[in-house]
């Protein structure tokens, strides 16, 4: 349910008590966020608002095909290994689970683009959902998007091991000392950031993606669909039932490509660059994962032992180039060297460090947990698609509000295609997944046991300690606040109209809100795009409308 009103414990905190004189370069436009030109702040370095404020910082300039090629880096490792799982389920069973996903992420990927393109913030869902479903959903769903992304890294990383394990067992006792190995490299990276992130970004990227059409195209010379991928018996097993054990597994194509909005600080155009390279990058990734799909299931020995290979890619590698098994694998090694948690910090200057650590150090004990208790492995992937099924759902529903409910979307430079039923069909098709984490895994139930408990212990969490503390951010302040205002204004609005119903029908006749909510025309003047007030006196005013103090 859409909240329709800030909580009463939550403190709005001002951008600035005093303005300064601002440089030319400090001025936002004044068509992007409806700021003002004379209005600037001290410390702009923290609350500029081109959301440029960390790429202005940069050496390296980031751009659209930088972005572009994060989302391969991110993503095409689920290409390499673990979605030939789902061919237990039968080749066909599969191919629709893989066009169900695949169709969801793209318009998954089109509705949050829409939203970068007028409403450019970095916090992910959870910026979202702050304004359109309210502080403790917004709360949990923020959650989950960094539960996803943490235990996604441990997948990663577990699945990392595996491959080198692969090709030399004798290592198999040290998967602790590898996994630290990776962590220490990948922090190293990150947090230095600027250029070193962005090149080694690049040749992972390219290398990964070369990779992948090497093998597609190394691969056809040996590709024979009738006699390996034709199998009647293999082709529908355990129908709709099966399919619904599998539908998740399809997402190992495509998780991760969502994520590409938490760069929108990073790129000095982030309302261009980020649609552009999120919405290609989707659908590049749909064409490398339907050409390595069928080219896998066309090559020899055939479907039935295709479920359990740990890097299916080796079936086209080792004819292709005379290799023994063990060598091919050493080539599946580059797609899982850049997980995603951790690409959402990349800059020199303000890195989040602590928080890129604390991340990568829950993500090693989940590591530690599924060496110290193997039978953990099996519900790790299902608790963190989970996570992602609730905060897509979240982003549809936001998606869905803000295009109802906030004007402003309408001036995005990007727009969906599939519009609002787009986003509904991506939401229904993320509750399906859930549906089938629930009650088709054959586990009982005990991934949707184990995603309930964290969600119970996060909301006690929530009221007994992060409720009074929340606070707009900065950069929160000045993207979003305007949503929250608008939003603010529209749900009174609403009320006052039943107000003037009900006051119609009993021959009231003066029936008035004027002292309950924003005028349309002041409303317009506080957050229109032609805006001579400046943020701070949006906060302020919309602090005083909610009885609240802007000193807490």
């Amino acid at each position: 349910m859409l909240s329709s009103h800030t909580p009463p414990d939550i403190k709005i905190v001002p951008i600035a008590k005093r303005p300064v004189a601002p440089s030319k370069e400090q001025l936002p436009s004044p068509t992007s966020t409806g700021v003002s030109k004379k209005v600037s702040y001290r410390n702009p370095s923290r609350t500029s608002t081109g959301l440029a404020d960390g790429a202005a910082k940069l050496k390296y300039k980031p751009g659209k095909w930088d972005i572009w090629m994060l989302g391969i880096t991110i993503v095409i490792g689920g290409q390499y290994i673990s979605w030939n799982a789902g061919i237990a389920a039968g080749l066909y069973t599969y191919l629709i689970c893989y066009f169900v996903i695949a169709s969801a992420y793209v318009t998954l990927c089109c509705c949050t683009s829409e939203i970068t393109g007028g409403l450019p913030f970095a916090g992910g869902a959870y910026g979202l959902a702050r304004c359109t479903l309210g502080f403790l959903p917004a709360f949990l769903i923020g959650c989950c998007e960094a539960l996803e992304y943490i235990v996604y890294v441990s997948t990663s990383v577990i699945s990392l091991a595996d491959v080198i394990v692969e090709v030399s067992p004798s290592l198999r006792s040290a998967k602790p000392l590898i996994w630290a190995l990776f962590y220490i490299s990948a922090l190293y990276v990150h947090i230095k950031g600027d250029r070193v992130f962005w090149i080694f970004n690049l040749v992972i990227g390219s290398t990964s993606i070369l990779i992948v059409v090497i093998f597609v195209f190394g691969s056809l010379p040996f590709v024979d669909y009738t006699a390996y991928a034709h199998q009647p018996s293999l082709n529908l097993v355990d129908g709709f039932a099966g399919l619904l054990k599998v539908l998740p597994l399809a997402c190992w194509f495509f998780v991760g490509v969502e994520a590409l909005n938490l760069a929108s600080d990073q790129v000095t155009q982030p309302k261009q660059c980020i649609p552009y390279a999120q919405t290609r990058c989707v659908v590049t990734l749909f064409v490398t994962g339907i050409m390595v799909f069928f080219v896998t299931v066309s090559l020899p020995p055939g479907l039935a032992s295709l479920p359990t290979e740990l890097v299916p890619l080796n079936n086209g590698f080792e004819p292709l180039f005379n290799m023994s098994h063990t060598n091919a694998t050493i080539l599946s090694l580059p797609a899982t060297l850049l997980p995603v948690f951790l690409s959402r910090a990349t800059t020199t200057s303000g890195t989040p460090y602590m928080a890129i650590t604390f991340g990568s150090a829950l993500s090693y004990i989940i590591c530690l947990v599924v060496y110290f208790v193997p039978t953990v492995s099996k519900y790790l992937f299902n608790v963190c698609i989970t996570a992602a099924f609730m905060s897509y759902t979240g982003q549809c529903v936001g998606y869905i509000s803000l295009k109802m409910n906030y004007r402003n979307i309408k001036s995005s430079y990007f727009h969906s295609p599939f519009g609002i039923l787009g986003a509904l069909y991506s939401m229904s098709v993320w509750i399906l997944c859930i549906v089938s984490i629930i009650g088709f895994q054959g586990n009982g139930g005990q991934e949707i046991m184990i995603f309930g408990i964290v969600i119970a212990c996060l909301t006690v969490y929530y009221y007994a300690w992060a409720r009074k503390r929340q606070t707009f951010s900065p950069q929160e302040n000045r993207i979003m606040l305007v949503a929250h205002v608008m939003k603010f204004n529209g749900r009174r609005a609403a009320g006052a109209g039943q107000k003037r119903k009900r006051g119609s029908k009993n021959n009231s006749g003066k029936t008035t809100n004027n002292n309950s909510r924003f005028t349309n025309a002041e409303s317009t003047h506080m957050v229109g795009s032609s805006s001579t007030v400046g943020v701070s006196k949006v906060t302020t005013f919309f602090a005083r409308r909610t009885g609240r103090s802007t000193n807490n």
